[in-house]
């Protein structure tokens, strides 16, 4: 660069101001964030944990709500018991079938009636009236229909997933812009094509979120169930163990159950990822019944 001229009226050209040193983020301090992300959301559960540890016994006797490390013992000692892996594969049985179908008849019901205004006048008074009714008066009457089996516990899982799972596909193929469906068949669209790229796309994220929603559902389902009359599985375990005053293996059963929960929430949110991965992410959470 040469100097301006003498007479110039030009300025002459500064270099930028440096950046000090210390403002500079230093690179591979990203683990540090990472790791706070990952450890901060187990705090209140470690400290709850550690609490429950010391207060069992002192606050509060034992013989009520055991004590962690106990439970966590129990849990080691029913996973070497070929008798705990039987009752989990029943009760696993009876929620996946009862899951499956639940999702299948309530997307199929709610579809129909989302696309239908006039089957939708003439059902929906007979499905409101039938939702108000408690599901879980209703497992006794199963357990006549279908016998203290797998198959009363996968009719009472399936229907407390169906209402669930009906509403949140009613509602979204209902609320699809009335306009978008008009464009598409004046660009000449038929029903196959309106099915497939209008309102299979825009009633996904609500499938998704009441498939999410029905998971905890199912379990209380087949667990009522499994109380109310059976012969095998994790319900019948946690009865057991109530009747017998064995609050840790209660604890162990239910911690069982909230870890097969999560871990089938945890493939539903994968899933919804897949599926959705045409819409914003802070657009996916807006989907409620």
């Amino acid at each position: 660069m040469t100097p301006p001229e003498v007479g110039s009226t030009s300025s002459p050209i500064t270099p930028p101001e440096a950046v000090p040193v210390d403002r500079v983020p230093p690179r591979g301090r990203d683990w540090r964030g990472t790791i706070g992300r990952v450890v901060v959301p187990f705090l209140p559960a470690l400290v709850f944990l550690a609490f429950w540890e010391w207060a069992s016994g002192r606050l509060i006797r034992e013989l009520y709500v055991s004590r962690p490390s106990a439970i966590a013992a129990r849990l080691v000692e029913l996973g070497a018991s070929a008798e705990l892996w039987h009752n989990l594969a029943v009760t696993g049985e009876e929620l996946v079938l009862g899951y499956g179908i639940g999702v299948l008849l309530g997307a199929a019901t709610g579809y129909a009636l989302g696309r239908s205004p006039g089957l939708a006048r003439v059902f929906e008074p007979y499905v409101m009236a039938f939702y108000s009714v408690p599901k879980i008066a209703l497992a006794p009457l199963f357990i006549i229909w279908f016998g203290i089996g797998i198959g009363s516990k996968v009719a009472l899982a399936g229907l407390m997933v169906f209402f669930l799972i009906f509403f949140n596909v009613f509602m979204g193929v209902r609320a699809i812009d009335r306009q978008l469906i008009d464009l598409a068949r004046i660009m000449g669209a038929g029903q196959t094509q309106l099915t497939r790229h209008v309102y299979l796309p825009a009633s996904t994220p609500f499938l998704i979120m009441g498939m999410r929603m029905a998971l905890p559902y199912s379990v209380i389902g087949v667990i009522v169930g499994e109380f109310t009359a059976s012969t095998e599985g994790l319900g019948l375990f946690i009865h057991e163990a109530s009747a017998s005053y064995d609050p840790a293996g209660v604890f162990a059963g239910i911690a069982i159950l909230l870890g097969f929960v999560l871990a089938a929430n945890f493939a539903a949110g994968r899933l919804e990822a897949r599926l959705l991965r045409w819409q914003p992410t802070r657009d996916r959470g807006a989907v409620s019944l």
